[in-house]
């Protein structure tokens, strides 16, 4: 096959370019963190440990939290770890400790960081012991909403042992069309117990009377079976769904440049070729024919691939807010054939 001719040359490489220059974007989306994160993550340390040593364990939780959103490192989550048993809030402690040994270090690691390593395998074992488990049983409604602490427990959570901080809890339960009631309790550390709530059912008359926007709204039910109102989250991260896009658009854009080049190609060898028999003369462009053939199904399948996985992510990230009953499962993967190219999936 010959050499492309200059302007094809000329196409592949912008095309190219511009894949390189997004996934460019893409990759600075994920960096590592900046000189300024590392610095602003020492002295964050350097607060915290100061405040760890005298017991202000709020000061010592905020700054090892910030320190390892910053520069994550498995020194920074033990001393939040830490910080979190002196608030008392184990279950907290517990994950941070489970994060630690579940990403592990490698052996040629930092000294400290395998000391911290060390230390979280000891000191989990400690606050395994200290948990508390708490089993809700709530008898009348079908879907209760049910809180401690007026922290929402989903509801696959209900009438199973769940790890609670132990203290002084307040247990409540309610549910549309059902008076609302409440328990408190006292875990200690340690201890497994059970608190059963019965929710009585109003009377038709007592319904009746009930203004309709005395039932909880949508996103406070959401709420309440764990699930977060959207008001409650942070804005979505799209970054990688426009970059996606971005993808998909230069592809697109690709396919269509070379789509029109294909079928000029195609256009010369059908008034030049007799009986679909090309002499010599036309083996340039046959070449090209096929070549622009090629570029043009990759570009095809670049393009859909990458404008279907941005509106994929888009979705994924606005629907996350909604119900668990309204989310969507959507399964995309490219497909290359011959000189044709794109995606099949399922949503």
């Amino acid at each position: 096959m010959s050499l492309l001719p200059p302007r094809f040359r000329t196409l592949l490489g912008a095309f190219a370019l511009t894949l390189t220059f997004l996934a460019t974007l893409a990759t600075r989306a994920t960096a590592e963190p900046t000189a300024a994160d590392r610095a602003t993550a020492r002295s964050l340390a350097r607060e915290g440990f100061e405040a760890l040593k005298t017991d202000n364990f709020e000061v010592a939780e905020d700054r090892f939290r910030r320190a390892d959103e910053l520069v994550h490192a498995p020194t920074l989550v033990v001393d939040h770890a830490r910080a979190l048993v002196g608030l008392g809030r184990l279950v907290e402690a517990h994950e941070r400790y489970s994060l630690v040994l579940r990403e592990g270090v490698s052996p040629n690691a930092a000294w400290p960081w395998k000391r911290a390593y060390a230390d979280a395998q000891k000191e989990i074992e400690v606050i395994k012991q200290r948990l508390a488990w708490l089993t809700i049983e709530i008898v009348g409604p079908d879907k209760p909403q049910v809180s401690v602490d007026g922290k929402p427990i989903p509801a696959a959570a209900v009438g199973v042992r769940r790890a609670t901080d132990p203290g002084d809890r307040t247990v409540k339960a309610s549910a549309p069309g059902f008076y609302p009631k409440e328990q408190p309790v006292v875990l200690a550390e340690g201890a497994e117990q059970n608190v059963r709530l019965e929710l009585e059912a109003m009377p038709p008359e007592v319904l009746a009377e009930t203004p309709a926007d005395a039932t909880p709204a949508a996103a406070g039910q959401g709420a309440q079976n764990g699930e977060p109102s959207a008001s409650a989250e942070p804005a979505p991260d799209n970054t990688l769904a426009y970059v996606a896009l971005g993808i998909g658009g230069a592809g697109l854009v690709a396919w269509g440049v070379t789509g029109v080049l294909f079928l000029q190609e195609h256009k010369v060898l059908k008034n030049e070729c007799v009986n679909d028999t090309c002499q010599p003369p036309q083996q340039e462009h046959v070449d090209n024919y096929n070549t622009l053939g090629v570029i043009s199904g990759v570009a095809l399948g670049v393009g859909v691939a990458g404008v279907a996985t941005g509106v994929t992510l888009l979705l994924l990230n606005n629907d996350s807010s909604t119900s668990q009953a309204q989310t969507k499962t959507v399964q995309v993967s490219p497909y290359f054939a011959g000189n044709s190219a794109g995606v099949t999936g399922r949503f």
